[in-house]
């Protein structure tokens, strides 16, 4: 991604063939997995896929009990992890939440006030972090949240305790466990410790290698003067709970153990900042209910000395500048915390050096892919890779709930990343995607309906719909008594196998025929496009006087130049002449303005033909405005034998200064 003009090429791909559908037709059929094999498990939430493909984790109810379950997807054999009575609401595992699995399915963790382990675990009142062996039948328990070298529990001052993200807190060998405490606790005021006799500070982040029995502070405190790490927790805390939007956010472990990332608070306490900044925060902070947050990433293989980095911030080349440039609306709620909703745990590849993440610098929750290498400027790493479309001031405000907002801007909810760092998986009911690569290919849903998965695939620089309903081709995914939004719908992606397979969760009831829970259900669907590990192969000659015919069809996509005007690059079947008009899109400030722009061109034959789209004088300002102008631009190609091909595709008319690598 080095040198990457990323923000500044909008647009979408379109064929003028007969359409993709929107059933995803380089995908298998989805496949309800939460069922053992006498019933549908009453509900599924948070799925997880083991690396291999074989084993699936999931928090839900099945045969009268509720808590974590495994399921092998190779037999169908349901085994539960640590689970309680559904007839009793306080059943000891009933609570079990947020499992993560490891590569070969054999290690489950989880959360639970469960004393599961009585002898180490002595406040059967706090949350703590559990592994499960499930090697041994019953599964055998080990505590995660323990001391420095020892198995005995972390003790907590108050309510609360230790938790884990879901799918992403397990190495892939099982060993080493993420999570965050939630309360004060001992966690370095034992004897020998860094706080030796000081209590430790609610919300830090911790890792446990459960072969040596070492915990280590990962989030510790940033010498200030000395610029060098300490083994000291950060006073304030590294993480932030915000209970009025009921989520608490936790931190991510790369498969490898080699690297952890969280969203951070206190930053000024945890990692270098730029002049100024540290005072910005504070002013923000004062003035906010909601204290500034961003996201965080160490390398901890790299010992103690290791640096806690900003991921999207920290030079003044990064994408959204340093603090002390940026108004207070894009920060706070409205910043990468995020809202209601909306997972915000940075999510890492295998071996932790790329790392993607939903956040908010604008309007509405997007998605951004960093580069983590060292060398690189902010601007450099950094790419975003979804956009919202501006609403016009004069529009009545907006809200989550109101169709015409959630099909241009409606929030993305959760996402996960291949252990390769190539695809991402992301659940959102938005329906425009302005900003391409990737390109959207394939059709958004029909009709407005829940919260959909998608995948980018970013070799090859692809957006499609993976979820669909089982009805007519496209459907959207509905709930049992109509639709919705508001999170309603897919969530919690997790990969699989290589990353062919993906499991999710969604409340729709179309995905499968039968299913007649009206609940959340576990599913698993395959991506029948990744190629095959290379191999030997050969290709047989063509028959004598046989001519490969091209395939009568428009391939589209456009570009924004520096000054402005958009470049169309098309892909012709044969000689012709092609056509481009350029009209306001939908929120656009100009939708009084029915063309925009026009542009033809005759080709001489099939292949790639460009034209530019030039706005008339009196919009070229807008041009050079911040968001610039969204146009959707209608073309038609007109074949020397008279066939007539159509094609449409969004662009941006936006007028930018061209980045060199290295520059800063």
């Amino acid at each position: 991604m080095r040198g990457r003009l990323w923000a500044i090429v909008p647009l979408l791909a379109a064929t003028a063939a007969l359409p993709i559908p929107a059933a995803a037709a380089g995908f298998g059929p989805i496949e309800l997995v939460s069922t053992s094999a006498a019933e549908q498990a009453g509900e599924a939430l948070t799925p997880v896929l083991a690396a291999d493909g074989r084993y699936l984790a999931f928090r839900g109810t099945v045969g009268g009990l509720r808590g974590v379950f495994r399921k092998d997807l190779e037999t169908g054999a349901v085994e539960p992890v640590a689970t309680g009575s559904v007839n009793e609401k306080t059943a000891p595992g009933t609570d079990a939440s947020a499992p993560s699995i490891s590569a070969d399915g054999r290690y489950v963790s989880f959360t639970t006030k469960t004393p599961l382990d009585e002898a180490d675990d002595a406040q059967p009142s706090s949350s703590d972090v559990y592994v499960a062996d499930m090697s041994a039948s019953p599964p055998t328990y080990e505590l995660a949240s323990a001391l420095d070298g020892s198995s005995q529990g972390l003790t907590y001052e108050s309510a609360g305790g230790s938790v884990a993200s879901g799918r992403v807190a397990l190495s892939a060998d099982g060993r080493e466990v993420v999570f965050v405490t939630t309360a004060t606790s001992d966690l370095t005021s034992g004897p020998g410790g860094s706080t030796e006799g000081e209590p430790t500070p609610a919300g830090q982040v911790v890792l446990r290698d459960l072969e040596t029995m070492q915990t280590t502070l990962v989030s510790a405190e940033r010498d200030p003067e000395s610029e060098a790490m300490t083994q000291l927790p950060v006073p304030g805390g590294a993480v932030v709970e915000v209970l009025s939007l009921s989520l608490l956010r936790g931190a991510a472990l790369s498969a490898d153990g080699t690297t952890v990332a969280w969203l951070g608070t206190n930053l000024q306490d945890q990692t270098a900042l730029l002049p100024g900044e540290s005072a910005a925060i504070a002013a923000e902070d004062g003035a906010s209910p909601f204290p500034y947050v961003e996201p965080l990433w160490r390398r901890v293989a790299d010992g103690t000395g290791a640096p806690t980095r900003r991921i999207v911030g920290g030079d003044p080349s990064a994408p959204f500048g340093d603090l002390t440039s940026r108004n207070t609306e894009l920060n706070g709620a409205e910043g990468w915390l995020g809202v209601a909703g909306v997972d915000g745990v940075p999510q890492l590849s295998a071996d932790g050096r790329t790392v993607a993440l939903i956040g908010n610098p604008s309007n509405a929750s997007n998605v951004f892919v960093a580069d983590m290498s060292s060398g690189l400027s902010r601007a450099e790493a950094v790419r975003q890779l979804t956009a919202e479309i501006p609403i016009r001031p004069t529009e009545p405000e907006r809200t989550i709930n109101q169709e015409p907002y959630v099909q241009l801007n409606g929030h993305i909810f959760d996402l996960a990343i291949s252990a390769d760092g190539s695809r991402i998986a992301l659940a959102t009911a938005r329906q425009r995607f302005p900003l391409a690569p990737p390109n959207l290919i394939g059709s958004p849903p029909a009709t407005l309906g829940l919260v959909e998965l998608y995948l980018i695939d970013l070799e090859g620089e692809t957006l499609q719909r993976v979820t669909h309903g089982i009805g007519a081709e496209g459907e959207a995914s509905l709930a049992p008594t109509g639709t919705g939004q508001g999170g309603a719908g897919a969530g919690a992606p997790s990969f699989g196998a290589g990353g062919r397979l993906i499991a999710f969760s969604s409340t729709a009831s179309n995905l499968v025929e039968g299913d007649g829970n009206e609940a959340s259900d576990a599913f698993t669907v395959e991506d029948l496009t990744t190629p095959a590990p290379p191999g030997g192969s050969s290709i047989s000659p063509a028959p004598p006087g046989h001519a490969r015919r091209p395939r009568w069809r428009l391939v589209l996509s456009a570009f924004s130049l520096p000054d402005g005007d958009v470049r169309l690059v098309t892909t012709v079947p044969a000689a012709g002449t092609l056509r481009a008009r350029a009209g306001a899109a939908p929120g656009s400030a100009s939708t009084s303005a029915r063309r925009l722009a026009a542009a033809s061109v005759h080709a001489s034959g099939s292949g790639p033909v460009a034209l530019v789209l030039t706005l008339p004088h009196r919009y070229r300002r807008l041009a050079h405005s911040r968001e610039g102008v969204y146009a959707t631009t209608a073309v038609s190609f007109h074949a020397a034998g008279g066939r007539v091909l159509h094609g449409r595709l969004e662009v941006r008319f936006r007028a930018h200064r061209r980045r060199h690598r290295g520059s800063r």
